[in-house]
């Protein structure tokens, strides 16, 4: 059976609750993310993506997202045991993980060229708004007037340091999409030959407005999550019988949060679903991992936080753990490695 593995956006919140999902999925689950048929990765996904394929582990993710326990523990969810030696997610950040601290780095050094920015900016955003096939603008226009409020130039020389050029053997898919055509990109499927695996992971995760837009040969590329928040109908057309989705822009309908989180999360929620009924009318496992009404408490409102997170990490490694007891994730998983082990007896 082949596994899919569709890692949703989140900034850097979605990042530590993708580390806490992925290392109970190995460890409690017995399933090895880094060894799936296909991994579909979108923003903060298509980073953890992406290293995943270049050799990290779960358990490299999981270190960096501990930290000592925090002084106001989330109602709800119990606390981990830390295993001694482990830094915070804050402090190994600088040295390991691309586009961490300072993430937000201002691009501009006085108001007029904060204006500019502003400007180049509000086109970018009202593209994503009308999403109809015009003309580019001109690039003397495009550099007088860039896009993005803050700099991607420390993750882009981190992503590059750390990270293979040439796309991997086994198959990666980051999604991005098109301000030109209003079309989604697949990067790794289309254009392997255009970019590098550093720059998809760039333009997968230029969040629009916030961030410049990535060039990619004639397209003009910003954060994937413009399209879908997950993707989940690429892990289906590849063939996948059992997909496995971490969403940490939706929430888990059996424990929902409150009506302002539902409300916020209203579209990633309702993309996940519509894409989840397509995935099971042709067929294919859907496993869908979201946080709980009280994880998303733990979350709060700025994805792009720095504090909190081993919290988030560990209420998803909790959440996970107890999803994976389930007879839903038992028997899809319980017959993938069954499936496995009778091959490796064949073999």
């Amino acid at each position: 059976m082949k596994l899919g593995l569709v890692l949703g956006a989140g900034g850097l919140v979605g990042m530590a609750y993708h580390a806490g999902v992925l290392h109970a999925l190995e460890e409690e689950g017995g399933v090895a993310p880094g060894e799936a048929s296909l991994i579909v990765g979108t923003s903060a996904g298509a980073v953890v993506g992406a290293y995943l394929r270049n050799g990290w582990t779960t358990r490299d993710f999981w270190a960096m997202a501990l930290a000592p326990p925090s002084p106001s523990p989330v109602p709800g969810l119990a606390r981990l045991p830390i295993p001694q030696g482990m830094r915070p997610l804050s402090v190994v950040a600088d040295a390991v993980v691309p586009g961490l601290p300072p993430v937000l780095v201002p691009a501009f050094s006085n108001p007029c060229e904060g204006l500019r920015r502003s400007l180049g900016s509000a086109w970018v955003l009202s593209r994503l708004v009308l999403r109809l096939p015009l003309p580019p603008l001109p690039r003397a226009v495009q550099d007088r007037f860039p896009g993005g409020m803050f700099g991607l130039e420390q993750s882009r020389v981190r992503l590059e340091q750390d990270l293979e050029a040439a796309w991997p053997q086994a198959p990666l898919w980051l999604c991005a999409f098109d301000i030109g055509n209003g079309q989604r990109v697949v990067l790794g499927r289309d254009l392997t030959s255009a970019v590098t695996v550093p720059r998809a992971v760039l333009a997968s995760s230029a969040v629009p407005g916030l961030y410049p837009p990535v060039r990619v040969g004639r397209r003009v590329l910003v954060d994937g999550g413009c399209h879908s928040c997950t993707n989940l109908d690429l892990a289906v057309e590849a063939g996948c019988d059992v997909v496995v989705v971490v969403a940490p822009m939706a929430y888990d309908t059996c424990s929902p949060p409150g009506w302002a989180a539902q409300l916020a999360r209203r579209w990633p929620a309702r993309s996940l679903a519509r894409e989840r009924r397509e995935a099971c009318r042709q067929g294919a496992k859907v496993l869908m991992v979201r946080p709980t009404g009280a994880e998303i408490r733990a979350h709060g409102v700025n994805l792009m936080r720095r504090d909190g997170l081993d919290r988030i990490a560990m209420g998803a490694y909790e959440a996970t753990a107890r999803a994976l007891g389930t007879d839903v994730f038992r028997q899809a998983l319980g017959r993938r490695r069954r499936r496995q082990r009778a091959a490796g007896r064949r073999g």
